[in-house]
């Protein structure tokens, strides 16, 4: 018996298509019903489930999005689509992420169920058959090495167009969306590829299937993206190892380390860059995460290095691998030291103005004088103000006003609180007081430039 899951945001459609379609005619039957995909989830993991129908619009977590999860956590389950979505690209998206059949609510009529229903039961079988054709016979499941290929796509193509210039034996079967699998020769492209990774994983020999399996799918999830060298054709992996390596300590503090990386000594001095990527590469944090704080990072090396940068710095929003990250981050590097090199100036003072530079950015809501500042950087306070005038092209007082109007110019743009917290935010207690300011340097009020601003945007 074919155990189906209907989930769909409407009850009636629910209820509607559990009643109404004949399932026990074509070996099916109805063992639960959810109203979204995170409670579709939860009767997944009590029930066992070989059929899931799913809504793709539906809130709290979308079909698609459970789609994504149930071919990572279900591969066995086969999915069809219910929407009321005509939208060619939508219907591609369902079909990419593995469903087997789509079915517009529009067109679905009474008179149309046990065809719908012999339409996905024939779908059904072929896939069970091509599968079963598929599977390497059970000498190959003993072999003592499995060769993986792995699309460094975003999961969101499962075809083997994903698989880049590599050439796929006949035997290779899909472990999930992404990953393909078998035991013998590697594929018959053997051509370096920055798009996927082949993998050997060796020393399978004692280890069941079903382990190799799941060896092969965290692999993905915790270690392919910082093990991958587009420089080699193949990665091996010792899968006894693996299966008994301690997990990497996730464990630092976020803020820590991006005050390591806003200040300026990786820029200048090498060996403390390498130092930096080897405890960062060694956190082994989630590709996503790290992206993140990156972004965050971007952003305020622009807010700093604006005055001499020639471009902002952008940052991609996919790294398929630790190797494309920190050719991106070796860049960022050179592009800022390369726009710092001041011929007048040795390193030391470059790096002491940079870092005055950057605790102007960080104290923004209680600007440090520049007396101060330039005790914390070790230098006199008049030589520091000419070196400063020097390097940056204006005074130390007139960096700090800049960049003041311009966190003022971002929280108007970006926020609907008063102006008397924007005031506050970047050191000015007196509303009047900044707005004179604001106006004197802006041209306008900052009431008057939130308005303008969102003009704009509409």
């Amino acid at each position: 018996m074919i155990r189906v899951l209907i989930v769909d945001d409407d009850k009636l459609v629910r209820k509607g298509l559990a009643s109404a379609m004949p399932w026990k005619e074509f070996g099916m039957e109805v063992i639960g019903e959810a109203n979204n995909g995170e409670n579709a989830l939860k009767v997944m993991e009590e029930s066992k489930v070989d059929l899931l129908i799913t809504d793709l619009s539906m809130p709290v977590m979308s079909g698609i999005e459970l789609m994504r999860i149930v071919r990572q956590q279900y591969p066995q389950v086969q999915i069809v689509v219910l929407t009321l979505h005509q939208d060619f690209e939508y219907v591609q998206e369902a079909l990419r992420l593995g469903a087997i059949d789509y079915i517009a609510k529009v067109q679905l009529e009474r008179e149309q169920f046990e065809e719908v229903l012999g339409r996905i039961k024939s779908l059904m079988e072929q896939k069970e058959v091509s599968k079963a054709a598929a599977v390497p016979d059970e000498e190959a499941e003993q072999a003592d090495e499995w060769f993986v290929l792995y699309s460094l796509h975003p999961m969101n193509d499962d075809s083997k167009s994903a698989a880049g210039t590599y050439i796929l034996p006949d035997q290779a079967v899909e472990a999930e969306a992404g990953i393909w699998y078998w035991a013998g020769l590697p594929p018959m492209s053997l051509l370096p590829d920055p798009n996927a990774a082949l993998v050997c994983f060796q020393n399978l020999a004692g280890i069941d299937k079903k382990t190799v399996l799941q060896l092969i799918r965290g692999y993905r999830k915790s270690d392919l993206f910082y093990d991958f060298d587009p420089t080699e054709s193949v990665q091996f992996v010792n899968a006894a190892e693996l299966l008994h390596r301690e997990k990497a300590d996730r464990s630092f503090g976020v803020d820590q380390m991006k005050g390591k990386w806003l200040s300026a000594d990786w820029i200048y001095d090498a060996s403390v860059f390498d130092s930096m990527l080897r405890e960062l590469k060694g956190y082994k944090m989630p590709p996503i995460r790290l992206a993140r704080i990156f972004f965050s990072l971007s952003d305020e090396w622009n807010r700093l290095y604006q005055q001499i940068l020639s471009e902002p710095i952008l940052i991609e929003d996919f790294f398929s691998s630790w190797f494309r990250f920190e050719e991106w981050l070796t860049d960022v590097r050179e592009r800022i030291s390369s726009a710092n090199t001041k011929p007048l100036f040795s390193k030391e003072i470059q790096n002491s103005i940079v870092k005055a530079m950057n605790l102007a950015q960080m104290n923004i809501s209680e600007p440090i004088a520049a007396a101060d500042i330039a005790q914390q950087v070790n230098m006199s306070s008049s030589y520091f103000s000419q070196c400063f005038k020097q390097y940056v092209g204006q005074t130390y007082s007139d960096y700090v006003r800049d960049i003041r109007m311009e966190r003022a110019k971002e929280y108007l743009r970006n926020t609907t609180k008063t102006i008397q917290w924007v005031a506050e935010q970047i050191g000015y207690n007196d509303e009047k007081y900044f707005s004179r300011l604001f106006r004197e340097q802006v041209g306008v009020l900052p009431s008057e430039f939130r308005q303008l601003s969102e003009g704009r945007t509409k």
